[in-house]
């Protein structure tokens, strides 16, 4: 496909990496030269050098013939008159735009992004996105990644494996022992930066990250089994007030049992905060500044997030948390170069927000009726959930390992809101929604997995 990317900021670089890896002609549209230079310099891009909305720039970058335009510039308003543009003026097909600011979401905004208001097929909030992934960290003790699938009946869980976890040395042939009546299924794991899909005869073991699913009613239990604290983050600790950490501070306001402090360095935005924040406590304060962690409660804290603008902020905030006493850590990174460093500073978990927003555009490239998709380990693998059609290659499949291509699990499926797990006897039919985690290469294969087409396959 021709995809034009307007904004070669750090998500702009980041759609423009993975779009490109897959094969796809890309150009990719900023004011700033030196942005270009860099972009060009470092991917088989095409840079332009203009206003993302002039449709010169535009025509020049091949919106003529592009399929796809994503907006991803700074300025809402920019991603917001570029789409129209694109739409008016080009005719292009699919027009993506990232809009940050909350007062165009308001009821007062009406069908801004409807049938009759802006021409934007698919609108990206990728703050509200991030706040999303942060609250299912919380809702998952003892999980790095938490995402819900099948309308949350079926949920993948991402788990570091400890020497004293029951995990540790398990071969797949012992799950159903180690865990009886669980419905759970170990789809992949990221062993020395290599992630791959698991086999019956791999065996876990320390260091390991492993990706599984499992039916979301019982992942209460399988904390519980493997010694974590079921109970979830009640005392939270939120750092900085802008759009995710309010949008987090809202969500767990509605939670029952949540007790949430934020701390805030500038003052107006403090007030700002506890003028919209009901029930959380609002510090004025440097995250930074130990005596300020320790009016917060930092020693009696079940979760620090760390969400300010500044990723090294974020980090150290973190590390000096957990030294403090905090149980868990979770950082918003930006930078991948800062990403490999979480480890060593003791942060349990990092939210990469560019992963969150690849993902939503990658769901809009891939083939086959293909309802949700996360990127996950820096791009290295994917989880998707599909609806099975007629003459689907999954029909009758029982989704075990002989019945799927190599380097594709299947995580379970839903029917009829009923949870079923790959075995043999169990037969795939019309409108089930599969859940599969799969390698980078074999997207293709799942693309072929949910067409409806038969002549799709013998083309």
């Amino acid at each position: 496909m021709k995809i034009i990317i307007c904004g070669a900021g750090r998500v702009g670089q980041g759609i423009a990496r993975r779009l490109s890896l897959d094969g796809h002609s890309v150009a990719v549209i900023d004011e700033d030269p030196a942005l270009i230079q860099s972009i060009t310099s470092e991917l088989e891009v095409q840079g332009f050098t203009g206003h993302a909305a002039h449709p010169q720039i535009l025509r020049a970058a091949g919106a003529d013939d592009a399929d796809m335009l994503v907006a991803v510039t700074y300025s809402d308003e920019v991603n917001m008159v570029t789409c129209q543009v694109a739409h008016v003026l080009f005719q292009v097909q699919t027009k993506i735009a990232r809009i940050r600011s909350r007062a165009y979401f308001s009821k007062r905004s009406g069908d801004l992004f409807g049938r009759d208001g802006l021409a934007i097929d698919v609108v990206i909030s990728p703050e509200k996105a991030v706040a999303d992934s942060v609250i299912q960290r919380l809702e998952t003790p003892g999980a790095f990644f938490s995402v819900p699938f099948s309308t949350n009946k079926i949920r993948v869980v991402g788990l570091d494996v400890h020497k004293d976890m029951p995990l540790a040395r398990t071969t797949l042939s012992q799950l159903d022992e180690l865990f009886p009546g669980l419905n759970i299924q170990i789809l992949a794991v990221l062993r020395n930066d290599h992630l791959f899909a698991i086999r019956p005869s791999d065996q876990l073991i320390e260091g390991d990250k492993v990706y599984l699913a499992i039916e979301t009613q019982q992942t209460d239990r399988l904390t519980e089994l493997l010694g974590i604290n079921p109970g979830g983050d009640q005392r939270v600790i939120i750092l900085g007030s802008g759009n995710i950490g309010m949008y987090v501070a809202e969500q767990l306001e509605k939670r029952k049992g949540r007790k949430v402090r934020l701390i805030e360095s500038d003052l107006k935005n403090a007030e700002r905060a506890a003028a919209q924040l009901s029930r959380s406590i609002i510090i004025h304060g440097d995250g930074l500044n130990p005596e300020i962690l320790q009016e917060a409660g930092i020693d009696k804290a079940d979760a620090v997030i760390s969400l300010t603008n500044d990723d090294k902020v974020n980090l150290l905030a973190s590390a000096m948390s957990k030294r403090l006493g905090a149980r868990k850590t979770i950082s918003l990174v930006n930078a991948p170069e800062l990403a490999m460093i979480h480890r060593p500073l003791d942060v349990d978990v990092m939210v990469d927000p560019r992963a969150v927003t690849v993902s939503q555009i990658l769901l809009r490239l891939r083939r086959g009726r293909i309802l949700s998709l996360f990127s996950i380990a820096g791009g290295r693998g994917e989880l998707a959930e599909g609806e099975v059609l007629e003459h689907s290659l999954l029909l009758e499949s029982d989704l075990t390992r002989d019945t799927l291509p190599e380097g594709v699990v299947a995580g379970g499926l839903l029917r009829d809101g009923e949870v079923l797990m790959p075995k043999k006897g169990l037969k795939v039919k019309v409108g089930d929604r599969v859940v599969l985690f799969y390698e980078k290469d074999r997207v293709k294969k799942v693309e072929k997995l949910f067409r409806a087409s038969s002549a799709y396959f013998l083309g």
